[in-house]
């Protein structure tokens, strides 16, 4: 009976325009949320809890940060007052220049699960603006990152909207330090029912990083009436893991072991270097075994179905004509996916074509 609901509506200071996906919460509390696609928030607490000089945060991409002390908040019935968020000034990242030849190759980093038991999870204790997040460790120089890719074990809501964030290793304990991203843009994911395999391009926002790094997904958003229950592929290694329960929350540790995020990623390394990762590539590639096919519903070729290798997590998509090739060995399980479609597994056979017949839901 002594829960207030705090509330409002954030708009651009210089605009006018609604604020979404703000972090608004009691600074280390785990008392939190996030502001709505129109910047409307709720946020509900006892005061009595609280300190006088404890503070209710709010914080996005491209805003200055705004700060109100818990003794100081206004509840007003039956209408949103208005807060206003002041962008904050663009910093624009460093430039480097070198007259040092080189050339980005591809890289991929991070971890996948190959079959072990180990996941990390959500379920109803978690607020909006709770993350997960783990440790990726690289060799240093200069990287793009440019998609993550994470399985989904289980969701039980209808869909969950998240956002991907990447930090540079805190000095406290190695906990999430600066956010790196620089686009003041989003990086936003929504996780459809049943899809059971996540892939985030991230080249829209010109990530780079030098050095170790650490991606979190954050719960923005729950549809449906299901507490949020979001099971996500781990393993067992790793440098380390790291949740918060809320916006504005603590960082908090929770294993050595990492979450199965992997990204793919270019890497600046000299010509010489560039020429002999590339052979290198090219001969693995050519002895592994290649499966190729049709996806297909009442006789149309289906476009843009993501095909998904179980077992080396490999994945593309079929084309404009519904073809794809995916390295597979025999007994391997393919996993075809497409929003509107029901997901096919098919174990790959001795002949090197598999064609499947997708139905719609």
């Amino acid at each position: 009976m002594a829960q207030v609901d705090f509330k409002g509506k954030l708009i651009d200071a210089k605009t006018g325009n609604p604020v979404p996906y703000v972090n608004i919460g009691i600074v280390d509390k785990g008392i939190g949320t996030v502001s709505d696609e129109e910047g409307l928030f709720h946020l509900e607490f006892d005061p009595k809890r609280y300190e006088l000089d404890d503070v209710i945060l709010f914080s996005s991409l491209g805003y200055e940060s705004l700060e109100i002390p818990v003794s100081e908040v206004k509840l007003v019935y039956n209408e949103y007052p208005t807060l206003r968020l002041k962008p904050a000034v663009l910093e624009l990242p460093e430039v480097v220049v070198t007259d040092k030849r080189g050339e980005f190759v591809e890289e991929n980093v991070g971890y996948k699960n190959t079959g072990e038991p180990v996941f990390g999870y959500w379920k109803d204790n978690i607020a909006l603006g709770g993350e997960l997040a783990t440790h990726i460790e690289v060799k240093k120089g200069l990287r793009q990152l440019k998609s993550l890719g994470f399985e989904i074990w289980e969701n039980a809501s209808d869909s969950v909207l998240i956002r991907v964030n990447i930090y540079d290793i805190g000095k406290s304990w190695g906990l999430p330090g600066k956010n790196l991203n620089t686009s003041q843009e989003n990086m936003l994911y929504t996780i459809a029912k049943g899809e059971m395999f996540a892939h985030v391009d991230l080249v829209p926002y010109s990530i780079f990083v030098r050095d170790d790094f650490i991606v979190s997904i954050e719960l923005l958003k729950v549809y449906g009436n299901i507490e949020p229950k979001l099971a996500l592929a781990a393993v067992s290694f790793g440098n380390a893991s790291f949740r918060k329960y809320a916006s504005q929350d603590k960082w908090e540790k929770i294993s050595e072991t990492g979450m199965a995020f992997f990204l793919e990623t270019s890497y600046l390394v000299s010509e010489k270097a560039a020429e002999r990762k590339r052979d290198r590539t090219k001969k693995r590639k050519d002895k592994l075994p290649m499966v190729y096919g049709f996806a297909i519903d009442m006789g149309r070729m289906i476009p843009d179905v993501a095909v998904r290798n179980t077992r080396t997590k490999e994945w593309t998509t079929t084309d404009n004509k519904g073809r794809y090739t995916i390295h597979a060995k025999e007994k391997d399980v393919l996993i075809f996916s497409k929003k509107g479609y029901l997901n096919i597994r098919v174990e790959v056979g001795k002949k090197p074509d598999v064609n499947v017949r997708l139905r719609s839901k």
